[in-house]
């Protein structure tokens, strides 16, 4: 799924406004771009809603982005079906208010959610492109926002609305059961697997002092055997690994255990290795849709990160 650049005009500007360096008004340049993107999508409806002017009173980040989000679509007809079942309308606008969940508090965003959701219910067209909307820039990962936190109160509004039946919620509420999954700050899902050495281990037996990271992978996966040479040449990892403070365990997913038994000299040593014994994938303790799936715990065995790619996890090492 293609994302636009032309969408991405506002995120600048909406840190700028909610760290209170500069009025809710956009500069002459940003209104000249907005003005042609309009043009090019359409003679009739101007693509960016108005910001709303934010308390003077209200000076915290956090209070000035709850503040614009709570009110963004005050100035929005959800009657006015030229522009609420307008796409580039909706898009633009949709990117503008999420571009405002990174500076707001949990709280803030589901109530913002909640809010918007509640008056798209007044036409299911509008609803179900908001629904896709937000599927398209919070869950796919092309997407720059991609962001599961932010989908969940999207996702919870549509799987409790009444406007939908059960058949257009069903793909929202795998994707939601999906997403509570292990989220970050919650205890990682415990399993048993199968070591080198024919016992059965669980992860919770896995010794960790600091940090550890997870890693699904499959041998018969290019994909997978790639990634794991990165990691093992990536020399802030190694060192992590030699000080103590990150600790690696590899599970195999895949169904052939011969397989697995022959590769496992492709493995670094230093990493604890094992097969799935059918907890993971047969229980779906962990949803799988890429692979390698990586994740990053703590020392108690908290999610830090889910579904963490290798440039983020490297990042994450820097840190």
């Amino acid at each position: 799924m293609k994302i636009s650049s032309k969408i991405f005009l506002l995120p600048c500007l909406m840190f700028a406004v909610v760290s209170g360096s500069m009025s809710a008004q956009r500069p002459p340049w940003l209104k000249q771009q907005s003005s042609t993107v309009a043009n090019t999508a359409t003679d009739t409806v101007s693509l960016d809603l108005p910001l709303p002017a934010i308390p003077s009173a209200l000076r915290t980040p956090h209070e000035r982005a709850a503040y614009l989000l709570t009110h963004f679509w005050d100035s929005m007809d959800f009657a006015d079906t030229l522009r609420s079942r307008h796409p580039a309308f909706m898009e633009q606008n949709l990117v503008n208010f999420l571009s405002l969940f990174p500076h707001a508090q949990a709280e803030a965003r589901t109530g913002a959610v909640k809010v918007l959701m509640q008056r798209a219910e007044s036409d299911k067209t509008l609803y179900l492109l908001l629904a896709e909307l937000a599927e398209k820039y919070l869950y796919t990962n092309s997407s720059p926002m991609q962001n599961e936190e932010h989908f969940i109160p999207f996702l919870e509004e549509i799987v409790g609305t009444s406007l939908l039946n059960e058949t257009e919620k069903s793909r929202f509420r795998f994707l939601l059961s999906a997403a509570l999954k292990n989220r970050p700050g919650t205890m990682a899902t415990d399993f048993t697997y199968l070591t080198p050495n024919g016992e059965l281990q669980t992860l919770y037996t896995v010794p960790v002092t600091c940090r550890l990271l997870l890693l699904f992978y499959d041998p018969d996966c290019l994909h997978c055997r790639e990634t794991i040479n990165a990691l093992r040449t990536a020399s802030r990892l190694q060192q992590q690994i030699d000080s103590g403070q990150l600790t690696v365990l590899a599970i195999c997913v895949g169904e052939d255990r011969d397989l697995w038994k022959s590769s496992l000299k492709d493995l670094p040593t230093q990493w604890f290795t094992g097969f799935d014994m059918g907890c993971i994938r047969q229980e779906e303790r962990y949803l799988l849709p890429d692979m390698p799936m990586m994740y990053l715990l703590d020392g108690e065995k908290r999610v830090v990160k889910k579904e963490v790619s290798l440039h983020q996890l490297l990042l994450e090492l820097q840190e």
